[in-house]
């Protein structure tokens, strides 16, 4: 009996946590890249993980499965996307970036010419605040590999941001 209160907890957890859901999802969406499709993709998540609650196996483990299943169906996106049309430095991941207007450095141009992984690790960690551990969880993947992705993101960006520095100082 305790199984069937759990699963009714789950899907009335749907109902009364939706606008909450929602806002989390749409957020995680925009900054993985999804743009205006980010609120189509967090409904359309949501819909889904409510239509499949009874494969979750642990009711306190609700909202880090949603976040999988809206991560994977925004990264279906985006290949999808990519399929259509060749993908600019306009990338709208960098808006969830922060920013400080008195550095000359581009910094968003730097994070777009990362490998999508790390990207997307740093997108979740720096620029969302999730912890490591969440961001796994959204990347289907274990904390040391994100930790390992940022740490390579880091490289990447200080070689960057080095050359640019170099580029700059020239006459």
């Amino acid at each position: 009996m305790k199984g069937a209160n759990v699963l009714v907890g789950v899907r009335e957890r749907f109902d009364v946590d939706y606008n909450r859901f929602f806002a989390d999802l749409t957020t995680l969406c925009r900054a993985l890249g999804a743009g205006s499709a980010a609120e189509d993709i967090a409904q359309e998540s949501i819909l889904h993980a409510r239509e499949r609650h009874t494969q979750l196996r642990d009711e306190s483990k609700l909202e880090p499965w949603l976040r999988r299943i809206a991560a994977r169906r925004t990264f279906e996106y985006l290949r999808r996307q990519r399929r259509h049309e060749a993908c600019g430095l306009d990338d709208p991941v960098v808006a969830f970036l922060p920013s400080d207007p008195s550095v000359s450095v581009d910094i968003a141009a730097a994070i777009t010419r990362l490998p999508e992984r790390e990207r997307v690790a740093v997108v979740l960690v720096y620029a969302l605040g999730y912890e490591q551990e969440e961001a796994a969880a959204v990347m289907s993947v274990t904390r040391g590999t994100v930790a390992t992705l940022l740490h390579r993101a880091r490289r990447h960006l200080a070689e960057h941001l080095a050359a640019y520095a170099t580029e700059r100082d020239l006459p």
